[in-house]
């Protein structure tokens, strides 16, 4: 009986401790549809000088989404990027098991510029969403994120991808935000 009522504190605090982190941008069912949807705040997952990648996850009803925002920029003017119908967003775990996530979306990369000495280049592509299951959410409970293969396309059609090692800092993000959607 003690050992129950510890293990019951135990996870209690767990939960509380996990639902004080969880920031949400949605979390309602919809009063049309009936859908209880979940969607949490982004978190920045990568950071380099030329790259930002941000994640969000949602849940809707019993399905899993990430929802994936890329910012490229470079010194010197280039062309937007986009997504294709199809596009991989691959993970490396640090047990080197890999997740494959496919997107179903067509992003468009839009670009900006900032100015300054010198002017620098910028490429969004913005709310790239990509189905997860329920066995690939658990894969990031029993291993952290160590790099991420993100997929797109250039101008001319020409596919490439960027890999981005994550910094130890963030390796805990991806697990945090699923748990907040579980």
């Amino acid at each position: 009986m003690k050992k129950t009522i510890i293990l019951i504190a135990f996870l209690t605090s767990c939960f509380a401790i996990n639902a004080q982190n969880c920031k949400y941008k949605v979390n309602e069912i919809d009063k049309f549809t009936g859908k209880f949807t979940k969607i949490t705040k982004p978190k920045t997952v990568i950071a380099t000088w030329f790259t930002a990648g941000e994640f969000s996850v949602k849940k809707e009803d019993t399905n899993y989404y990430f929802i994936f925002n890329y910012g490229l920029s470079k010194y010197s003017n280039f062309e937007a990027y986009s997504i294709n119908t199809g596009a991989k967003l691959m993970f490396m775990l640090e047990d080197n098991s890999i997740v494959t996530l496919e997107t179903k979306d067509l992003i468009k990369g839009s670009m900006s510029v900032v100015y300054g000495i010198p002017p620098v280049y910028v490429c969004a592509l913005n709310n790239v969403v990509y189905q997860i299951s329920l066995s690939d959410c658990q894969k990031f409970f029993n291993s952290k994120v160590k790099t991420i293969r993100f997929y797109r396309s250039e101008s001319n059609g020409k596919e490439d991808y960027i890999d981005n090692e994550i910094k130890e800092r963030n390796k805990d993000d991806i697990q945090q935000l699923i748990r907040c959607i579980m």
